[in-house]
This record gives C-alpha cells, structure tokens and sequence, in this order.
C-alpha cells in the first residue's frame, strides 16, 4: 500500500484529483487500523489526532469516514464524534452470505437484456485476497444478470472484504484463510472460465460453493480474543 505522503505526491496538480487521492488513502489506512484491531470497538476517534497522524487536513479524513460508515463500521454521532461500531467475524460472513444470495437469480427475474459489459481480467490484479477476487467476480456477474443494483452493494462491500480475508488479517481473528486455498482458488479458476464463457449460472454455482468454504474456514476456528476489545 502506498504511503499518503507518495499518494499527494503524485497526485495530477487538480485539487479533486489530489483531494480523492488523500481521502482514499486515508480510508485504506482507517480501514486496515480497524479490521487489524488497533482501534478497539467503542474506541472514540478525534479527527484532529487521525489528520496530524496521517500528515492530511481534517477534510480528507471526514470524507474517509463516510464510506467506513456505510460498511457499519464506525459510526458518526452528534457531540459525541467518531466511534468504532461494535463489529465482528460475524459481520463479515453476513456479508458474504448477502453476496451468496444475490448470485441466486432465479431465471425468470434475469433482465430480458443484460448488461453488455465486458469482463476485465485486470480486475482481479486489484485483489489482495482469494475473497476479493470473489467479490469481483460477483459483482460482474451480477451486472451482466441485469442487477445492477446488486452489483454496486457487492462492490461497495469488496475493500473490507478483500482486506478482512486476507492472511495476515484474517490471522489477527483466528481464521487460518491458507486452509483449503488450492480448492477455492480452483473454484475461483472454474469461475472466472465461465464468467469469460459468458456462462453466468455456471459462474455463480462456483462462486457459491466458494464463499460456503470460507465460512466454512472462519467456522473452525474460534475468534481470537483481543485484550483491544472490550
């Protein structure tokens, strides 16, 4: 990741370019503090201390927060400023389980014309886990389905799971992600073949039985815990 003082500096010379840059960049780092547990839940945040840490001014970080708040994990109150949400393991496989059962479209709520996107295999270089690929993977899916709402949910949700299931996070919650990685990354090949096939259903029957073993995984392994949580 790169550090937001790289991020400013090759930023283009528009202020909004440079401005969604700082602000990205903090909400990568806020995220990462979160999900490792440097924060502990209930843990109130100043945005004075977060902007002089971070080297940015207080705009970038208040910008950052809308997005973390969205994905339930900080909450913004009136006088009181910024909290962690009380958030867990539990929260993460809600989520995959919302992804799950929007990749089962029934053939007759498929729209008559789906969306005639082509799939970018690029994507997945943006992925720092074997559940972000998932989740890139959903969301196209799910467009070329002719959901297009369900795709935006599935992509705004791809940055905390990406991070969330990747080893050294998942490691910090007691998920040992590397166990049964060959088979996922299989199913995630078997995937990405028929995404390119164009053959959705078989797609998303790959994806489903993907996103059961991480559960699955997650499962096994009891949640470390923290002295950071109260």
């Amino acid at each position: 990741m790169h550090s937001i003082d790289t991020m400013a500096d090759h930023a283009a010379s528009d202020g909004i370019l440079r401005r969604n840059l700082l602000r990205d960049a903090v909400f990568q780092r806020l995220l990462t503090r979160i999900l490792r547990l440097d924060y502990r839940r209930g843990q109130r945040l100043r945005l004075d201390a977060i902007a002089a840490d971070m080297g940015v001014s207080r705009t970038p970080v208040r910008e950052a927060l809308v997005p973390l708040e969205t994905l339930r994990l900080v909450s913004v109150q009136r006088y009181v400023g910024v909290v962690i949400a009380p958030w867990g393991v539990e929260n993460m496989v809600e989520r995959l389980r919302i992804v799950q059962n929007m990749l089962d479209v029934p053939a007759s709520e498929r729209a008559s014309i789906p969306s005639a996107d082509v799939w970018d295999p690029a994507e997945l270089e943006r992925c720092a886990s074997q559940v972000g690929l998932f989740a890139a993977l959903a969301e196209w899916v799910l467009r070329r389905f002719g959901h297009p709402v369900s795709a935006d949910w599935v992509a705004s949700q791809r940055p905390v799971l990406d991070l969330f299931y990747s080893m050294d996070v998942a490691s910090v919650h007691g998920i040992d992600i590397s166990v049964g990685a060959a088979e996922r990354g299989a199913l995630l090949i078997d995937a990405q073949a028929a995404v390119l096939a164009l053959d959705l259903r078989r797609a998303a029957v790959a994806l489903d039985a993907f996103a059961d073993d991480v559960v699955r995984v997650g499962d096994r392994f009891r949640p470390v815990v923290s002295s950071r949580i109260p």
